[in-house]
């Protein structure tokens, strides 16, 4: 038996090290190849203030991370979603902001009535940057010197030549939508996804691409009412807007597709070039 103890130790060792090993190569590998980073724990919408509840951490592998994609969750707690931020994806810096939706020193919370229509069918939510443009009653006319002419010289048989109509003006572009409420004063969000019972459970995936494809399409009630972030200049500009035609709200096309990185350059310069979604809607006029 003493003979036989060298070498069942020995053996011992040999496989204790061996498992040593495997196991220590296995973590290594996975904290190399692993990391920790913040996702939504579901889809987040543009103009949503994010909350820790709204956020989990997981892993995911290293070679899927994003370089400017924010791991620290005390940096996006408090931020606004600038974009839609599925759960399939990190958190971008691009994609939040700053929470904005308080009036600065030259500005004042100023409130209006509002429609479905003229909300961009219902589109419009708290934290939006929309534009605001002027569907004149009567077309401006303006000379070949681009100067106006009046109306009542039209009117009067005066012979003067109109090079240009003019049926539409933007009035106001990037103004801040700070609340938009219902008839009984509640403020205008979008209903969650839920499975069907009668189906298999939706994949993060399927859930996503649901989500987009619901995208501000179902809420709980119609808009009544709206308030805006706005300076005097702003005001002015809306109020002047309102004497000479009706008022539509254009909400610009920001939605990036779900689950693919858009580069922070790419994303900038879309946003100097946005998609207006509702310029020559019919009815409805802010009041």
């Amino acid at each position: 038996m003493k003979k036989w103890s060298p070498i069942i130790i020995g053996l011992i060792l040999i496989v204790g090290s061996c498992v040593f090993f495997v196991k220590f190569m296995k973590s290594y590998q996975l904290d190399v190849t692993m990391m920790k980073t913040i996702r939504p724990v579901h889809m987040i919408q543009a103009g949503e203030l994010i909350t820790s509840d709204m956020l989990e951490e997981v892993s995911i592998p290293t070679v899927q991370h994003m370089p400017n994609a924010i791991i620290d969750m005390n940096q996006i707690v408090g931020k606004r979603a600038i974009v839609p931020i599925g759960e399939m994806e990190e958190v971008l810096s691009w994609k939040i902001g700053e929470n904005t939706l308080y009036p600065a020193a030259d500005e004042t919370y100023i409130g209006f009535k509002v429609d479905f229509v003229t909300a961009v069918n219902n589109m419009v939510r708290r934290g939006d940057k929309i534009d605001v443009w002027v569907e004149y009653t009567e077309p401006k006319l303006y000379d070949a010197s681009g100067s106006e002419i009046d109306s009542e010289q039209v009117a009067s048989g005066d012979s003067v030549v109109i090079a240009k109509k003019v049926y539409n003006d933007k009035l106001i572009s990037g103004l801040t939508v700070a609340y938009i409420k219902d008839q009984e004063g509640k403020e205008i969000e979008d209903t969650s996804t839920v499975n069907n019972s009668f189906s298999l459970p939706l994949s993060a995936d399927q859930r996503d691409v649901k989500n987009i494809e619901r995208y501000r399409q179902e809420t709980l009630a119609q808009p009544a009412y709206i308030t805006f972030i706005m300076n005097d200049d702003q005001y002015s500009k809306f109020a002047e807007g309102q004497k000479e035609g009706a008022i539509k709200l254009a909400l610009p096309n920001f939605i990036q597709p779900v689950g693919t990185i858009v580069p922070t350059n790419s994303h900038q310069d879309q946003s100097n070039q946005p998609q207006n979604q509702s310029v020559q809607q019919e009815g409805g006029e802010a009041q």
